[in-house]
């Protein structure tokens, strides 16, 4: 048994919780997993992170010890305050009870050093459940982070890396990639959580655009995967788009398609949208 492991399971006993399934609360207790995060994040003593589930802190603990500060976010009150007697030696920790989806971070003033944003970097082991919203709210934006490093579902990452022409490859995959480039920094065992997720997992690193690359319209992209299966002549009927005038063929499947054809579909739709 890991030194964190049993820490954790210490923790949990002593403040009689059990980890919330509902929360999607599995805790990190493998050191080299933690190690490779905070590689990965490439911290220097200037940096505000923003960590999304505090957790019982073990991560909040190596960011605070790499980072100027740490803004900690976790819905759980219970668990915030566990974690603060935890990080008690650290004075860099700010802790805010609250959901990342709903937390409105303007109300903390502008810093024109971190790009109109409170933090620079998002460092998280986030919940699996929500991996999805979280990362479109990250990316949708108008200033993003310099970095974000996350640990997400093992299938989850791979879709979002995935190029044109794998299954994988989707609606999701093209909303990212149009706007951060995304790498898979490394694989995680369920076994460096407890208690054990039901999947694998991996360190995913985004490191986002100012501005999007490609003029995408993404109510064209979601149409186009709504049927995988079908040609985009059939999934795309409703937009009118003359295939033949930007080069692109109608029987083509919307995954075969890459960034810059989706931008050629988007663009010719706009004389219609507008």
């Amino acid at each position: 048994m890991s030194a964190l492991l049993k820490i954790t399971k210490e923790l949990l006993t002593v403040h009689n919780r059990r980890p919330r399934k509902s929360l999607g609360q599995n805790f990190l207790v493998d050191p080299q997993v933690l190690q490779r995060i905070i590689n990965a994040a490439e911290l220097s003593s200037y940096d505000v992170v923003l960590e999304i589930g505090t957790g019982l802190g073990v991560l909040t603990d190596a960011l605070a010890e790499n980072s100027e500060k740490v803004i900690t976010l976790d819905p759980d009150k219970e668990m915030i305050q566990m974690a603060k007697k935890v990080l008690a030696k650290h004075s860099n920790v700010e802790y805010i009870s609250e959901s990342f989806l709903i937390w409105d971070f303007s109300s903390k003033g502008d810093d024109s050093n971190h790009r109109l944003l409170p933090f620079n970097k998002i460092v998280a082991n986030v919940p699996y459940y929500i991996t999805t919203p979280i990362i479109e709210k990250i990316l949708s934006w108008e200033k993003r982070p310099d970095l974000v490093v996350l640990t997400v579902q093992k299938e989850v990452a791979e879709r979002i890396v995935s190029n044109p022409g794998s299954k994988r490859y989707g609606s999701f995959s093209v909303f990212v990639q149009n706007k951060a480039e995304a790498k898979i920094k490394s694989f995680v065992s369920r076994r460096s959580f407890y208690p054990a997720p039901n999947v694998e997992s991996a360190i995913l690193v985004l490191k986002p655009y100012e501005k999007p690359l490609y003029d995408i319209d993404e109510r064209i992209v979601r149409s186009a995967f709504s049927q995988r299966r079908k040609t985009i002549k059939n999934t795309l009927k409703q937009f009118n788009i003359g295939f033949e005038k930007i080069g692109i063929d109608s029987k083509r499947r919307p995954e075969t398609l890459s960034l810059e054809e989706f931008e050629k579909i988007s663009l010719s739709c706009k004389p219609l949208n507008s």
